[in-house]
């Protein structure tokens, strides 16, 4: 008898202690759609022009080409990205160097003085897009809310503009999106949760990613350089594919 209450009590103090314990849950987030608008211009210009000259412009305009930027990593990838693809690709300080000085000249004439067919022009950038849900899922799968926590992660997007500089012609615009945790990866540590059974609870501000276990500890999670600059990759690739249709 004695054997059988020390058997109930130590299985009941297993399962108090497992069911106490934190456990590794995950995020699952809805996807925003990327907008892609693609004009007849570009497309016709293309297949009479295979491999044309262009310049990608950015925000915040540089004057010297050797004038360095936060983001000139995201530049230098979309650069690359239009080379592999059989651009001409120009270079945007050297580029800006002759706008800047040319003021009054028409677009035509950029055409001619800077040798340059296309402008890609990068119009918004962020890798500080906010995701909340106060969903998540239990390490089994599954679905569970929190009634106390909202769940934040960070996204990002980008935006570019086309122009075809004969006649300063519009020819489309996209927008990419970067949506973090959009699929079911238990092994990510960016879009874990630990979350506790009894009581019924989550520690958001606990950060997988790390060694730090503190539950004051809030980690500002921005996407990272290499996230990001696969993430435009992939953007620039579905930009030339839509355009080559």
């Amino acid at each position: 008898m004695r054997k059988n209450i020390f058997l109930v009590s130590a299985f009941a103090t297993i399962f108090f202690v497992t069911s106490c314990s934190l456990k590794r849950g995950y995020v699952l987030l809805q996807s925003k759609p990327n907008e892609i608008i693609v004009t007849p211009i570009i497309k016709e210009y293309l297949k009479k022009h295979p491999n044309p000259a262009i310049v990608l412009k950015v925000p915040k305009s540089e004057e010297k080409s050797t004038q360095s930027d936060q983001n000139s990593n995201i530049y230098n990838a979309i650069e690359k990205e239009l080379l592999l693809s059989g651009f001409k690709v120009r270079d945007r300080g050297l580029f800006n160097e002759v706008i800047n000085k040319s003021k009054e000249v028409n677009y035509e004439d950029i055409k001619k003085l800077t040798a340059t067919d296309l402008i890609l022009e990068l119009v918004q950038l962020s890798t500080k897009v906010e995701y909340g849900t106060n969903v998540y899922y239990k390490k089994s799968g599954a679905k569970k809310i929190s009634k106390d926590f909202t769940i934040k992660k960070y996204g990002a997007f980008i935006e570019f503009k086309r122009i075809l500089i004969e006649n300063n012609q519009y020819a489309g615009s996209y927008t990419f999106n970067y949506t973090p945790c959009d699929k079911v990866d238990k092994d990510n540590c960016a879009c874990a949760v630990a979350y506790k059974t009894v009581p019924d609870k989550i520690y958001p501000f606990i950060n997988f990613c790390s060694s730090h276990e503190s539950s004051n500890y809030r980690a500002f999670e921005y996407v990272s350089e290499d996230v990001m600059e696969n993430f435009v990759k992939n953007g620039v690739k579905q930009m030339l594919e839509e355009i080559r249709k």
